[in-house]
């Protein structure tokens, strides 16, 4: 994976989420522009890559949105070990797996999210995380696919299948 395409695609993603992630609110969902380009990191990337390229991601931000230093580093790197793991199951460009892949994410790092306001203060509720995890659902299809155009850039390693004995 070539880091400097990643490095533009994290500047825009994060860039997107702190300055438009406001006006693309619809009542309590606000959907998460970064986890979209974690998906697709994770999904295309080979896997050490794809996991470190998530930890950034989420550092970032981390920084940008003042969060506590970790929490979605934390979230997008279990949601990076997650899609990581249905690289070889999942068919990568189908409108489908971006929609699960986009919720099950929004889940699994709304989730994070959850225990740590439980933990440290209210901050979300279960209601806002399953709003939150849908609307990024229904707008992953079209960002992931807009993004699997620019796939050439980053030039990805083909992903090689195992053998399997039967």
């Amino acid at each position: 994976m070539r880091w400097m395409p990643y490095l533009i695609l994290a500047y825009v993603a994060v860039g997107l989420q702190a300055g438009a992630g406001e006006f693309l609110r619809i009542g309590d969902a606000k959907p998460d522009l970064v986890l979209l380009a974690v998906i697709f990191i994770a999904i295309h990337a080979p896997r050490e890559a794809a996991l470190l390229g998530c930890f950034g991601l989420g550092a970032i931000q981390d920084l940008v949105a003042l969060n506590p230093l970790g929490l979605y580093a934390l979230a997008y790197s279990l949601l990076g070990m997650f899609v990581v793991s249905t690289q070889e199951i999942v068919y990568r460009a189908h409108p489908l797996t971006h929609f699960s892949l986009g919720f099950s994410g929004g889940l699994i790092t709304g989730m994070v999210v959850l225990v740590h306001g439980w933990i440290h203060g209210p901050r979300a509720t279960i209601t806002d995380v399953l709003a939150c995890a849908l609307y990024t659902a229904i707008l992953a299809p079209f960002v992931l696919g807009l993004l699997n155009l620019t796939r050439r850039a980053f030039s990805f390693s083909p992903h090689r299948r195992r053998a399997r004995a039967y």
